[in-house]
């Protein structure tokens, strides 16, 4: 699993999730979603669920910050930092 698959499957559930977005394309890689009104708080909380869930790692309360978990390219990077720490 690479970063571009992590991205294209979180895109997907944004897109599924809050069909008031339109297209994936539509989605800012590099921005928070909370602060663009993409996610709300209850979405922040279905996200970290659905990541949770989807690649089998556990998100802490502490990472879900704006700096670690504020846009999709960030969430990304920390899927993959987490299944990098699993794997060894």
């Amino acid at each position: 699993m690479n970063q571009a698959d992590i991205v294209a499957t979180l895109l997907e559930y944004i897109v599924h999730a809050n069909p008031t977005v339109g297209t994936k394309d539509a989605i800012p890689l590099d921005q928070s979603l909370f602060t663009l009104g993409i996610l709300d708080s209850f979405g922040v909380i279905e996200m970290v669920g659905f990541v949770e869930k989807r690649w089998a790692i556990r998100i802490l309360d502490s990472e879900i910050t704006d700096e670690r978990f504020g846009g999709i390219n960030k969430m990304a990077k920390l899927i993959l930092e987490k299944l990098a720490s699993d794997e060894s």
